[in-house]
């Protein structure tokens, strides 16, 4: 039989796969994705020990093009994890939860401070309630919650670990509205023989869009670059942000950004 090739677009650019190697691309994603379902824990060393070991037709073809990549394959681990596939990179995208406890007296000082011109309930009275209406509302008791969301991106041909970029924050909440902390936030880069990754323009901060909801995000620009006579030239360049979201009751989700 006639391997008939298919034409996937990489960035400026054509890459030819015949139907052979996008059968193998699948194994290829699903073999680790397996893998990493029936792992206890090390996801991160198990996912840099197979792309270390196994060649991908994909990656391979493209080798090192700066153009986009084209597609975009997310595999679903368990509820913490998840992996996504490109052209030429596979990412680890972890997220933690504690369980949600009461608020302290200073988390409750700090809910009460936060900024409520955009509620229709300006304030609860000190005593408890207050009216909306013509409706007596109680103060339900706060609570927080802590999460923490990572992303790590390696190369699909060597395995290497590119960066790493995470957030952790604390989420108060009392049904009514929602403050937001920042407990942690990096982005790590990782050197690889003869190419040197930076970051740049980090920026951690804590987006408002109502008193409902408050995100939590940590943002930078990785570049890889070489060293030529003194000269530095970059190779490739990366912006990725990490968000955690957090609503009045306490329902909290994540999101990420590689492009």
């Amino acid at each position: 039989m006639i391997d008939v090739p298919v034409t996937v677009s990489a960035g400026g650019g054509e890459l030819n796969l015949t139907k052979k190697e996008i059968k193998e691309e699948l194994a290829y994603q699903k073999q680790l994705v397996e893998k990493l379902r029936n792992a206890d824990d090390n996801e991160e060393k198990i996912v840099k020990e197979y792309l270390a070991d196994n060649d991908n037709a994909i990656a391979n073809k493209i080798g090192n093009s700066e153009d986009s990549t084209e597609f975009i394959d997310t595999y679903i681990i368990n509820d913490e994890t998840q992996l996504i596939f490109t052209d030429t990179e596979v990412m680890l995208d972890t997220t933690e939860m504690s369980n949600e406890n009461e608020a302290t007296l200073e988390e409750e000082k700090l809910l009460r401070e936060e900024d409520s011109n955009e509620s229709i309930i300006s304030s609860i009275k000190e005593f408890g309630e207050t009216v909306l209406f013509g409706q007596k509302v109680y103060a339900a008791a706060s609570k927080t919650v802590s999460a923490r969301h990572t992303r790590t991106v390696y190369a699909k041909v060597s395995g290497n670990k590119l960066f790493t970029a995470g957030i952790g924050a604390k989420f108060t909440y009392n049904g009514a509205k929602v403050t937001a902390q920042t407990t942690e936030n990096y982005v790590k880069v990782n050197g690889i023989s003869g190419v040197v990754w930076s970051v740049h323009n980090k920026k951690n901060g804590v987006q408002k869009p109502s008193i409902k909801k408050r995100v939590v995000y940590q943002q930078a620009t990785a570049k890889s670059g070489l060293t030529y006579k003194g000269n530095g030239l970059v190779v490739e360049e990366k912006y990725i942000r990490v968000n955690l979201e957090c609503n009045h009751l306490g329902k909290v989700s994540k999101s990420s950004v590689v492009r």
